[in-house]
């Protein structure tokens, strides 16, 4: 056996085989047809980034006329909403100072509208409450959320016509001035409103915009607008504007759920396209942890639409880093010709008259490079699909043929070849997925985690080498134990066999994506499709070894360049997530380092079948190991330095906590704390000797996740999925000012399946309370609601009867799984009682010895104690550090 495997490595490294079956070795291709491959991709991937990187010229009042949208017009709104701060909804920055630079906005831009269109604006406040199925799952109580409400609309127009919706936010994240997210956004959409209004002609539809002040307090506000706003009944399509990084290029990443002429529309209007459903079926697979208005339009509104969001430099998101003066004025520029351009189509048109297509499945879509968008419906995309497959075929019977007739070698005998070459090729993908994850696993484990953070370019040497490494030295090996006639195969025949194989795998990828309804399948589509026909081409021509071989690098240009595309596009956005991923199964090296090599793979995977054919190939594989190898040893002995920077930063959160533990047969225990959630691989490690006792903080220990739901720990939104774990430092001071949070809590008799839980609670602005009933126990529809009393309250009650949103369960300390619900309620104004009857729906024949056990946490996000202070202000220029005061009660009932 030991004699066979090394028989087959000097097969596979261009002796042995041509030696004993007497066939000369210049029948294998040159290596340097590999590396020229090699390289020709990567330079497509360069080219691929600078087309990525391309703005337009950004406008200014001298150049531009009014009926365009101007950059620095929209530039200045920016800076007037981030030159007041942080925004936190509640805060008086949001309710007021926010509030009245959006009205001067829109007051100017009335002053300036044609006679033909007329502007009005209403400043809408409302209260609600709504189930939301956001990450872990919450339920929110929300009273008095502001936004600032505008239509535009045609002079004379008849009362009742559809309307266009426009969406952004104002209020931000504490410590945030939210530049990106989302003041940006509200400057692109009060610069369209101008350059609408201002039209020569008087608008065939409406235009609404809803400015709204309460997103980041997860979607409350334009929950408020659509359900509660007497103009939103007109609403016939939206446009949401939001971020998750800081200028660069907006992308549509999400379309739909119905209407599939929103994509088509701004396929044929967006003058710098963006846009992909590979896009939209990541963000939608619960990778990217986030959500938008687009759910509450969705949902709650039954409306369909696009969202737009700028993902570039996401170090800076929810960041004080997230400043005006890192948007340029080019990143406003295109994204408000886009969205200026799409609403002249949708409002031009007869669009927003059709009949509704809530039901239409969406269309396939994706732009080329930037220049265009391709976007085909469901019947297109399965015609397109049955195409490639019938191409594929013909290649397949094709070569089989030529086979047969120039090298005497059997239909069974050329399937057999091609069989192994595509074993040869998925044995491939998973070694070079396997590659890329043990070095990023031993590169954990050796403390040098992130190291990609600050550093992007690392990615290539350490992940997507070793992982084409892998996958080429895999398939070339595998190929090298061929039997039969099938070793008569060499250079350019062995170079075919291994791209039939492929066709055939990228076929079946876009069968099995076709079969799932993915409509992601467009990208193994690219690939087989422009093969199969370069390939059938050059059979119908007769073409010789090598001009087939270079019909194959032409056809592999396109879908190599488009890959490396949607590659960097993807790496763009995911490198600064897994800087705030969490606690995730894997670690976040792991993950980053399966995602890169999966996309190396895919957009280098036509220079397989060249290194297949090579003279020693196993020369290539040694120098790709070896440059790896090397710039891992160098990773871990820590030569790059930290993986943060202040461009870069690590972000840190800290909660200064009065924790109390209320106990039925015992008084109160108090303690005083800081919490620290892990929001990266790093967390605690990387603050040790920066502050004092976070060498020796103590994760939230197995007794007290028992004990407590959600370990007892103060979370502010329902991330206990994301966010496991946290440490606990002592703090020598209480939070100042307290949160001051007060509860009455008592159950009572309803009937004999349900217990009635009261609950009266006073506090800050913002109230999480977490409930874990008894085992086998389960919540019912609260009673009461935002208006604080009775069975409804001012505001309505709850909403529409609907239960509350069930979140993750809880193994108690008697080992029962009991679920939570994750309740979140705002105050925008003076905060007053909230007065709640939550039913305990059950089955007992006997009381349990707990009905349910409760979390009440009071958080005040503007407001910070001296320690508190002191401790933020010790932290490195790496971190982003934020941070404010929580009171907290842990009851059992």
């Amino acid at each position: 056996m030991v004699v066979r495997v090394r028989q087959e490595w000097a097969e596979w490294g261009g002796r042995g085989a041509a030696e004993k079956e007497n066939y000369p070795e210049r029948e294998a291709l040159r290596l340097r047809w590999a590396l020229l491959a090699a390289a020709a991709t990567a330079l497509l991937l360069a080219a691929a980034a600078a087309l990525a990187r391309r703005l337009p010229d950004p406008l200014s009042r001298a150049n531009g006329s009014e009926h365009r949208f101007i950059a620095e017009i929209a530039h200045e709104h920016l800076v007037n909403l981030t030159s007041i701060g942080p925004r936190v909804a509640g805060s008086y920055e949001n309710e007021v100072l926010a509030v009245g630079v959006v009205v001067a906005a829109v007051k100017r831009i009335a002053a300036t509208a044609s006679p033909h269109n007329r502007v009005e604006f209403d400043v809408h406040t409302a209260s609600g409450a709504f189930p939301l199925a956001f990450i872990d799952g919450m339920s929110h109580l929300y009273r008095d959320v502001q936004s600032v409400v505008v239509r535009v609309r045609g002079a004379g127009a008849r009362p009742a016509r559809s309307a266009l919706l426009l969406n952004c936010h104002y209020d931000t994240v504490p410590d945030s001035p939210g530049a990106s997210d989302d003041a940006a956004g509200c400057a692109v959409v009060l610069e369209t409103l101008r350059a609408l209004a201002a039209a020569p002609r008087a608008l065939r539809h409406d235009v609404l915009a809803l400015l709204n002040g309460a997103e980041e307090n997860v979607l409350q506000a334009s929950h408020a607008f659509v359900t509660r706003h007497r103009w939103a009944r007109a609403a016939r399509a939206f446009v949401n504007i939001e971020a998750c990084g800081s200028g660069g290029r907006e992308v549509l990443f999400q379309a739909g759920p119905g209407e599939p002429w929103l994509v088509e529309v701004y396929a044929a209007a967006a003058p710098h396209p963006f846009a992909s459903s590979l896009a939209q079926e990541l963000f939608q697979s619960g990778l990217i942890p986030a959500d938008t208005d687009f759910r509450i339009f969705r949902d709650f509104g039954n409306l369909s639409g696009v969202d737009l969001a700028w993902s570039s430099n996401g170090y800076v998101y929810h960041t004080r880093l997230d400043t005006a003066d890192r948007i340029p004025a080019a990143a406003l520029q295109r994204t408000g010709d886009n969205v200026l351009a799409l609403a002249h189509g949708l409002l031009g048109g007869e669009w927003l008259e059709l009949a509704a297509e809530r039901g239409a499945s969406q269309p396939v879509f994706f732009d080329v490079m930037g220049l265009w968008v391709v976007s085909a419906r469901a019947p297109a995309a399965l015609a397109a699909a049955a195409l490639t497959a019938a191409l594929v075929l013909a290649r397949l019977l094709l070569s089989a043929r030529d086979a047969q007739r120039e090298l005497s070698l059997d239909a069974r005998a050329w399937r057999r070849a091609v069989w192994r070459a595509g074993a040869g090729a998925a044995a491939g993908a998973g070694a070079g997925a396997c590659a890329a994850a043990l070095a990023a696993g031993a590169l954990h484990a050796a403390g040098a985690r992130l190291a990609f953070y600050a550093r992007p370019a690392l990615l290539a040497p350490l992940y997507a080498l070793p992982a084409l490494a892998a996958a080429w030295g895999a398939g070339a090996a595998l190929w090298a134990r061929r039997r039969g006639a099938a070793r008569l195969l060499r250079g350019a025949w062995a170079a075919r066999a291994a791209g039939d194989a492929l066709a055939a795998l990228q076929a079946a990828a876009l069968a099995a994506g076709a079969a799932a309804g993915l409509r992601s399948a467009f990208l193994p589509l690219l690939w087989a499709l422009p093969g199969a026909a370069a390939a059938l081409a050059a059979g119908a021509l007769r073409a010789g070894a090598r001009a087939r071989l270079l019909a194959a690098a032409a056809a592999a240009a396109l879908p190599a360049a488009q890959t490396g595309y949607l590659a960097l596009a993807s790496l763009d956005m995911f490198v600064p997530i897994m800087g705030r991923a969490g606690t995730s199964p894997l670690p976040p090296d792991v993950l980053m380092a399966l995602t890169v090599a999966a996309l190396a793979m895919t957009a280098f995977c036509w220079v397989q079948p060249l290194v297949i054919a090579a003279r020693r190939p196993a020369r290539l594989i040694y120098w790709m190991a070896a440059v790896s190898g090397a710039t891992a040893l160098l990773v871990a002995a820590g030569v790059p330095g930290a993986p943060y920077s202040a461009e870069r930063p690590q972000r840190v959160m800290v909660f200064h906590t009065r924790r109390t533990v209320h106990a039925r047969l015992a008084p109160p225990r108090h303690e005083l704390l800081y919490w620290i959630p892990e929001l990266d691989a790093n967390t605690p490690r990387s603050l040790a000797g920066l502050v004092e006792g976070a060498a020796e903080a103590r994760a939230g220990s197995a007794e007290e996740c028992a004990r407590f739901p959600y370990c007892g720990a103060p979370y502010y939104l329902p991330v206990l999925s994301l966010v496991a774990r946290g440490h606990w430092l002592p703090a020598a001071a209480p939070p100042a000012p307290a949160a001051g949070l007060v509860a009455a809590l008592h159950t009572s008799a309803h009937n004999a399946t349900v217990q009635m839980l009261h609950v009266n609670v006073t506090g800050p602005h913002h109230i999480v309370m977490i409930v874990a009933p008894a085992a086998g126990a389960r919540l019912g529809a609260p009673l009461g609601g935002p208006g604080g009393g009775g069975a409804g309250g001012a505001a309505g009650g709850w909403a529409g009867g609907a239960t509350p949103q069930r979140g993750p369960l809880w193994r108690d300390a008697a080992g029962a799984l009991r679920d939570t619900y994750f309740f979140a309620m705002h105050d925008a104004r003076k905060p007053g009682p909230w007065v709640l009857q939550l039913p305990i729906e059950h089955t007992f024949t006997e009381a349990p010895a707990e009905w349910a056990a409760l979390s009440l946490a009071g958080h005040s996000l503007s407001t910070r104690g001296p320690a508190l202070e002191r401790l933020l202000a010790a932290l490195p220029a790496w971190t982003a550090p934020t941070g404010w005061s929580v009171d907290l009660h842990l009851y059992s009932v």
